[in-house]
């Protein structure tokens, strides 16, 4: 990777907004990476995947590819992995069959219609036994609508309606609730069941602290241990560390420039993942507890400005990015790429878990093999992609 000195937030957010995007949206007046110009490499219209072919590096199969009519931003499994939900440039959700990939249906109501927005991110309330599985989605919008869709009637629960560009979203991983993040510089907390905000979280009025954010916010992600904690990161270099019960950060790490969903917690809650649209150090792990920098990882010499990441488990991570656009998992016994999908036509935006085989890990009885299957988007295409054992 090549290693060049480390920009100021607000000459990083300039250059993020000139060079980053790879689609043309239909809402005007976005600075956001769902609103930017094509990059000057890619003024043509994006090809059929069938014109095009991608790479595979390692073992890995790519076992579906599904396209739709424009741009993937953002993708998730439904609870039951029945289904894959698209979130497209001009708000469409488009739900797939994960059985055959066939189109099920579509969720847009009067208001998408009448006021288009890109579709930032989609979310459904982790799955636990505690509670039902409800067959919803939250979906956050560019132009500040928050809609609960209950897929399988195609009909809109409520919407809240954010005055800002909304960027992000992440659940609690207990509670019914979330946060949304976006262009404002503030956390907003809901309760899904009584559908209130109940606390807005950002920085104090104080000129020498940082103790909120100061730009764009593009990621959440709540502690997997703690009912009360969530970490934020965004355009002005900074992962913020909240505690549901103050208004105002209570710490910060620096350094990481966030434009997608990238950031994630380890399951035993002790260590931090970054994914940063960055050429230094775009992939980086962090503990916790202090904030101090374990390590940065450079798995190959493949660089990628990076817009989502996540751990499948304490041994592996995947990432995605642009320029070059791939999508890769890395093993983090060897800080190594253990297996990629590059020469993508588009950026890597987003990328969601599925199912583990647990007879196949069963019989194979090698990390590797408890994997979940996994899809991303690139371009117009959602791929599905399995790790396969030798």
């Amino acid at each position: 990777m090549t290693s060049e000195p480390r920009e100021s937030a607000d000459s990083t957010a300039e250059r993020s907004e000139s060079k980053r995007s790879d689609v043309i949206f239909h809402v005007s007046s976005v600075a956001s990476k769902w609103s930017q110009a094509r990059r000057s490499t890619e003024e043509e219209e994006i090809p059929s995947i069938s014109d095009h072919r991608y790479r595979l590096d390692g073992n890995i199969i790519v076992s579906s590819r599904t396209e739709a009519s424009l741009e993937i931003l953002c993708v998730t499994y439904t609870e039951t992995f029945e289904f894959l939900a698209a979130g497209l440039s001009d708000g469409t959700i488009k739900l797939y069959k994960t059985s055959n990939g066939e189109k099920a249906r579509s969720l847009r109501d009067t208001e998408i219609l009448q006021n288009p927005g890109s579709a930032t991110a989609i979310k459904h309330r982790p799955v636990r036994k505690t509670h039902p599985i409800t067959h919803t989605l939250i979906v956050t919008y560019v132009n500040g609508c928050v809609k609960c869709w209950h897929y399988p009637s195609s009909q809109c629960l409520y919407t809240i309606r954010e005055k800002r560009q909304t960027l992000g979203l992440a659940y609690h991983p207990s509670l019914p609730k979330f946060v949304t993040v976006g262009d404002d510089t503030n956390v907003y907390l809901y309760d899904e069941e009584t559908k209130t905000q109940e606390r807005i979280f950002h920085g104090s009025d104080a000129p020498d602290a940082m103790d909120g954010h100061k730009s764009r916010v593009f990621a959440a992600c709540f502690h997997p241990k703690s009912a009360h904690e969530v970490i934020t990161g965004g355009w002005d270099d900074t992962v913020q560390f909240w505690d549901s019960r103050q208004p105002y950060a209570l710490r910060h790490i620096s350094g990481v420039h966030v434009c997608g969903d990238g950031l994630d917690i380890s399951q035993n809650g002790k260590e931090i993942l970054t994914c940063a649209w960055q050429r230094k150090d775009p992939i980086q792990l962090w503990d916790y507890g202090s904030g101090k920098l374990i390590t940065s990882l450079e798995p190959d010499n493949v660089s990628s400005l990076l817009y989502c990441g996540k751990y499948l488990s304490n041994l592996f991570i995947a990432c995605g990015g642009a320029d070059a656009s791939l999508f890769r998992i890395v093993d983090l016994r060897s800080h190594s790429t253990l297996a990629m999908v590059r020469n993508l036509l588009g950026g890597v935006y987003g990328m969601t878990l599925g199912p583990v085989d647990t007879k196949y890990a069963k019989r194979v009885k090698q990390p590797e093999a408890n994997l979940p299957k996994l899809a991303f988007c690139s371009g117009k295409t959602i791929f599905e992609v399995q790790i396969q054992c030798n």
